[in-house]
């Protein structure tokens, strides 16, 4: 027979192991929250969408934005090489991205309205598969819009531009990284984008997001709103979607960014659309933020069929 002392001791050994766990998903799941918010925080004045400090003077502050695989792009899908998906090398969403995240709010640093949140024991959101050879983590979402409701989106689709673009950033499984250009200088970064077109009726998924905006008015402004799975305004998919490299749509415009567009466009309100102009930057109303298209040169497109 074991002596009591040492079953107490087993269990006392179980519980601290135990908590040595925990508290790693607690640390993790902090750094992927608090990372790239205090980054954001950090670099929020530096750059604008509007001149003297837009897009065209970007290329003369910072070396990365004049790389040959900046971002966005146009896409010409006659001119994308198509690939076949097999269904067991598929890309695929796990099961979090259908799961009520805990926590979710949403930021305006001034350049963007970034949505973030937060899930059970540290749990997030992966991506894996298709043109993805590592596992990749749910970081946040950025909103791109333009000045009307036909030029709103970074990315174009045969020279067609849309009303809205939502990014949905994600690194790497194995990393923690001080910024996202840090991350994209590693080659770490997924972005798999979203394109939104004008809809006659209001899109009921992001009515609670946009409904809370007019509290984030001003820059550095952050709200906690209802939160809500992401798969109701990040839909998940396997195939018909185009894969290519670039890099951050925004300052430092670092390369190493893998890019999947979904071209089959999202519905949204001219009215909601209306409520992101509203936003405040640092210095003036931020009725658009967006990037615009940059040279192919000679990048290959591949569309997943």
């Amino acid at each position: 027979m074991v002596p009591l002392t040492n079953i107490s001791f087993y269990y006392e050994v179980l519980a601290i192991v135990a908590f040595i766990i925990i508290t790693a998903l607690y640390a993790t799941n902090a750094c992927n929250w608090k990372r790239d918010f205090k980054h954001e925080k950090r670099s929020s004045e530096l750059y604008s969408y509007n001149e003297p400090n837009g897009p065209s003077y970007w290329k003369t502050k910072y070396e990365e934005s004049r790389g040959n695989l900046q971002s966005p792009i146009n896409i010409c899908l006659t001119n994308a090489t198509v690939v076949c998906v097999d269904i067991d090398a598929s890309l695929c969403f796990s099961e979090e991205y259908n799961i009520t995240p805990n926590e979710m709010s949403i930021y305006n640093n001034g350049h963007s309205v970034t949505i973030y949140a937060r899930w059970d024991n540290g749990i997030r959101p992966i991506v894996m598969g298709g043109p993805c050879k590592d596992k990749y983590q749910f970081l946040n979402a950025r909103f791109r819009w333009g000045p009307n409701d036909h030029e709103g989106s970074e990315h174009t689709i045969n020279h067609k531009s849309y009303a809205m673009e939502l990014q949905a950033v994600h690194t790497k499984t194995d990393k923690c990284y001080d910024s996202l250009s840090g991350a994209a200088l590693d080659n770490a970064v997924l972005i798999i984008t979203y394109l939104y077109e004008i809809s006659p009726v209001e899109n009921p998924y992001l009515k609670t997001l946009v409904n809370s905006l007019v509290k984030i008015e001003n820059p550095n402004g952050c709200v906690n709103i209802e939160p809500i799975p992401l798969f109701f305004f990040m839909p998940s998919f396997v195939c018909n979607y185009i894969y290519y490299n670039g890099s951050l749509t925004h300052p430092p415009c670092t390369e190493g960014v893998q890019w999947i567009v979904q071209p089959e466009p999202l519905g949204i309100s001219s009215y909601q659309v209306a409520l992101f102009r509203r936003l405040r930057s640092f210095c003036d109303i931020l009725d658009m933020n967006r990037r615009p298209v940059q040279s192919l040169n000679g990048r290959e497109l591949i569309f997943y069929e």
